[in-house]
């Protein structure tokens, strides 16, 4: 359980994670860093939990919180999100070895898909976009503009400042899925399309879902196509939240209980609408809860890479403990407006007429 200052127990610790790779200098240079870490590093996190408290599966620590039971000591869960194939290359391997249960929230629209991820195809083109323009924030302001899409994404600054993952995070922060796929196909028509190497980008497949089934990993759901669910009407989040459900229910056999909002994004409306599709309990990224909701608003830490380095750059025990525990959020909040109002379609298409931030 997350311990205060105090070191009174308080709230079990869910860590989450995206990719898990072997090199992360080399994966680095083409994939969003903080979606990073490797497996050098994923095994130091686990030691050092493992010594503090015992692994949990998400079943487990749902149904204990839902009867409000208490647990004999602290504990821990492993989350992945996406459904990365790497998770099965790299991250199950050392999890069975270690005795250690976990749970990855899929994306079900991706299973067995041949692409990447939306946001992995948008920064790869942008990684591109910053190659080849030498004033490529300048560009992109003027292709969003001619897309009818407001500016305000990209500051009038020189590119030098900018970078591909800041520009990336800010679009995917902000403007509905349809909007980046119109922003994706302009980008690929003034470069190439997406053709980068795909190992590593490419989703788990049925087959390895039953396989880490079968040892005992839980699987939930991160939507069907990884929409931002603040950033979509309540109609479209709604049958996100119900498809990628009954997708996943249907083709892997098993009841999916569990849901984790992408980017940790959500809201009131968002809440209300987890619960409509009929799932039990979700993980956010920041310690908000809605009191309402307690079981749909479960706080989750994600880390990276480079979470929990020292000066040095190496493994930092002092550092991951102020992680886990939750002592740099006494610096700063989340930053996240959880009581915003939903947004309709037609609000959507005036606030990009007009310029305003969705």
């Amino acid at each position: 359980m997350d311990r205060g200052a105090g070191g009174k127990a308080a709230f079990p610790v869910v860590i989450g994670y995206h990719r898990v790779v072997e090199d992360f200098p080399s994966e680095s240079n083409r994939s969003m860093p903080p979606m990073l870490i490797s497996t050098r590093m994923f095994e130091q996190h686990l030691d050092w939990i493992g010594k503090r408290y015992r692994f949990v599966s998400l079943d487990e620590l749902g149904s204990t919180l839902e009867q409000r039971g208490k647990f004999d000591r602290p504990v821990a869960a492993v989350t992945f999100d996406d459904g990365y194939r790497d998770i099965y290359d790299n991250a199950f391997p050392i999890l069975k070895r270690k005795g250690i249960p976990a749970a990855v929230f899929v994306v079900a629209g991706m299973l067995d898909a041949p692409q990447p991820l939306i946001h992995d195809k948008l920064y790869g083109l942008l990684i591109c976009a910053f190659s080849r323009w030498p004033d490529a924030s300048h560009v992109l302001a003027c292709l969003f503009r001619d897309l009818g899409l407001f500016s305000l994404f990209i500051p009038q600054r020189t590119g030098r400042k900018d970078n591909p993952f800041r520009i990336a995070r800010s679009l995917l922060s902000r403007l509905p899925q349809d909007d980046l796929c119109s922003i994706l196909g302009c980008l690929q028509n003034k470069l190439e399309p997406w053709g980068g190497n795909l190992d590593g980008f490419q989703p788990l497949s049925r087959e390895m879902l039953a396989e880490m089934i079968q040892s005992g990993i839980t699987i939930g759901s991160h939507t069907q196509s990884h929409v931002l669910l603040t950033n979509e009407c309540q109609c479209r989040a709604r049958q996100e939240l119900e498809q990628s459900r009954l997708e996943l229910e249907t083709k892997l056999g098993i009841p999916i209980y569990h849901f984790a909002y992408p980017d940790g994004q959500f809201n009131r409306q968002a809440v209300q609408a987890v619960a409509a599709a009929g799932y039990r309990y979700a993980y956010t990224t920041c310690r908000h809860r809605d009191p309402n909701y307690s079981l749909l608003t479960i706080p989750r830490r994600i880390l990276w890479e480079n979470t929990c380095l020292d000066h040095r750059g190496s493994f930092s025990p002092a550092i991951m403990n102020c992680q886990v525990n939750g002592l740099f959020d006494l610096l700063a909040n989340c930053g996240k407006d959880h009581e915003a109002n939903p947004i309709d379609s037609a609000c959507v298409e005036e606030r990009r007429k007009v310029g305003l931030a969705i």
